[in-house]
C-alpha cells in the first residue's frame, strides 16, 4: 500500500514526511491523554536526529514548530554514524519519529538503520508508544539499493522491510542522474500517515489528491514548462534506459574510482615520513562514493583543509572543506558537530559522481600532491592570518562593536576567501540570525 509524491528535491520530501509523522503523532497523543483537537495543539512534539543532518530538517524545526533532539556521533572512531542506542535513548512520548540518514553529506557514511529499527521495536513494545523511523535517503537512495543488488550492500535492511520504517525521502539529482530539483517521498501506507497531508481537489474535471506543499509548479513560459516536465521524464528515462544492471554498474564504477582516490590519499606522505591525511569515511563499501579526510593533525601544518580547498580551486577542482561546528537547533548555540573534535577542526570531502572517470581521478590526485607542495613552501603568511583569526575568535563573546573585522585590504587578496570561511565568521552570522529570529512568525496554529 505504498504511496508518495514527486517533490522539488529531497527538502520538500523531508518536510512532507515530517508533517505526516507530526499529524499521525498528534492524533495518537490526543487519544492517549484524552485531549481535544484544540488542547493537543499546545503540546510541542520533537524529532530525534543526528547532528549530521541536512538543512532540510532545520527548516522542519523552524517552519513547523517541532523540537529538535540532536545526537552527536564521533568523527574519528564512529566515522559520523550515529549510535542506535544513544539515538533512541532521547525518545519520549512526544517524539514523532527518529531519522536515520542513509549517507550523510559530510563523509557519506550510513546510519545503522537496521539497529535503530531494533531499538525502536523494543522501546515501543515496552512503553506502548508508536514511534516510527524516517529514512533520509537523499544521497543514498540511488546508491545503497544497487550496492545491495550487487552483493556489496549494508549489513542490514534500510527500507520498508523493517517494520518501523514509515517514510523514505530521496533525491534524483545527487546520484540518480536526474537534473536539479528532482525528489520523492514514499510512505509505508496511506491510512493514518500519508492521508494526513493529502488534499483532495475536484475542480479540474475529476477528483485528485495533492500530497505536495505546492499544488502548482513553476511553469512560466515554455522554458518553465519544459523544466517542470523534464525533471520527471528524464529520471523515468534513465530508469528505463539503464535499468537495474545499468545503475549497478554505474555505482560499481563510482566506488572503484572512489577507492582509487582513497588509496592515494591514505598513502600520501609528508616529507617528514608521516601520513599527509587521516581518513574519516566509511571505507570502500557500504557507504556513498565519497572520500572524506583531514590533514593529519600530528603534522602541525600552518594551513588547513579549507586552505587546501581554495588552492585546489585554482586548478578547477572543487573539494569541499568544512569547519566542524554547527548551530544546534535545540539550543541555538554554535557547538561542536561531533563529540571528539572541536568546532575549529576542519576536514574535506571528495564526491565521486558518475562523470569522474579514472583519468580525471588521476588528474585530481596529481593536483592534490602539487598543491600540498606549494602550501608547504609558502611563507608564514598563513600562520599570521590564522593567528589573527584565533585572536578574533577569543573576542567573539564580546559585543559586536568590540570585534574588529578582517578586511580584504588588511589580509590581502590571497587570503580573503579563507578568512570568510572561519569559525569566527560563522559566529558573526549566528548573531545576525539571532536578531532575525526575534521577528519570526510562529506557525504552530497553521501546522
Amino acid at each position: 500500500d505504498y504511496c508518495g509524491a514527486g517533490t522539488v528535491g529531497s527538502t520538500e520530501a523531508c518536510l512532507l514526511a515530517g508533517l505526516a509523522l507530526k499529524f499521525r503523532w498528534r492524533k495518537w497523543y490526543a487519544e492517549r491523554h484524552g485531549l481535544s483537537e484544540i488542547e493537543v495543539l499546545a503540546v510541542r512534539p520533537n524529532l530525534v536526529i543526528s547532528s549530521a543532518f541536512q538543512a532540510a530538517w532545520e527548516k522542519l524545526f523552524r517552519y513547523f514548530d517541532v523540537e529538535a533532539k540532536v545526537v552527536k556521533p564521533s568523527l574519528v572512531k564512529g566515522k559520523m554514524a550515529v549510535d542506535a542506542k544513544e539515538l533512541v535513548s532521547l525518545c519520549d512520548e512526544r517524539t514523532i519519529a527518529v531519522v536515520g540518514i542513509l549517507g550523510n553529506h559530510y563523509n557519506g557514511n550510513y546510519d545503522p538503520i537496521w539497529d535503530i529499527d531494533a531499538e525502536i521495536e523494543t522501546l515501543n513494545a515496552t512503553k506502548g508508544w508508536q514511534i516510527g523511523i524516517h529514512v533520509d535517503a537523499a544521497s543514498g537512495g540511488f546508491i545503497a539499493p544497487f550496492q545491495e543488488m550487487s552483493g556489496k550492500g549494508t549489513i542490514g535492511a534500510f527500507d520498508f522491510r523493517l517494520p518501523n520504517v514509515l517514510s523514505i525521502s530521496a533525491s534524483g539529482h545527487k546520484f540518480g542522474e536526474s537534473i536539479c530539483g528532482t525528489g520523492w517521498v514514499v510512505f509505508r501506507h496511506r491510512e493514518n500517515l500519508a492521508e494526513h497531508i493529502a488534499v483532495t481537489v475536484t475542480y479540474l474535471g475529476g477528483s485528485s489528491d495533492s500530497l505536495t506543499l505546492n499544488f502548482s509548479r513553476p511553469a512560466s513560459g515554455p522554458y518553465g514548462f519544459c523544466v517542470l516536465i523534464f525533471t520527471r521524464i528524464q529520471e523515468f528515462y534513465k530508469l528505463l534506459r539503464l535499468g537495474k544492471e545499468g545503475y549497478m554498474q554505474k555505482v560499481e564504477n563510482q566506488m572503484q574510482t572512489t577507492a582509487y582516490l582513497r588509496h592515494f590519499i591514505a598513502n600520501l606522505k609528508h616529507p617528514n615520513g608521516k601520513n599527509r591525511f587521516q581518513l574519516l569515511d566509511g571505507g570502500d563499501t557500504r557507504c556513498l562514493p565519497v572520500v572524506a579526510a583531514r590533514l593529519n593533525p600530528d603534522l602541525g601544518l600552518h594551513y588547513d583543509d579549507i586552505d587546501m580547498q581554495h588552492a585546489l580551486s585554482e586548478s578547477h577542482w572543487y573539494v569541499s572543506g568544512y569547519s566542524l561546528g554547527f548551530e544546534n537547533p535545540a539550543t541555538h548555540e554554535f557547538e561542536n558537530l561531533f563529540t571528539d573534535v572541536g568546532q575549529e577542526t576542519t576536514m574535506f570531502r571528495i564526491v565521486v559522481k558518475s562523470n569522474i572517470t579514472q583519468s580525471l581521478a588521476e588528474n585530481l590526485a596529481d593536483k592534490i600532491e602539487k598543491v600540498l607542495t606549494v602550501l608547504d613552501d609558502l611563507d608564514h603568511g598563513y600562520e599570521t592570518i590564522h593567528s589573527r583569526i584565533q585572536a578574533l575568535k577569543d573576542k567573539a563573546g564580546k559585543s559586536e562593536a568590540d570585534v574588529p573585522i578582517l578586511t580584504q585590504e588588511s589580509v590581502g587578496d590571497k587570503f580573503s576567501r579563507a578568512v570568510r570561511k572561519t569559525v569566527f565568521a560563522q559566529k558573526l552570522m549566528q548573531k545576525q540570525r539571532e536578531r532575525r529570529s526575534m521577528s519570526a512568525i510562529v506557525s504552530q496554529h497553521i501546522c
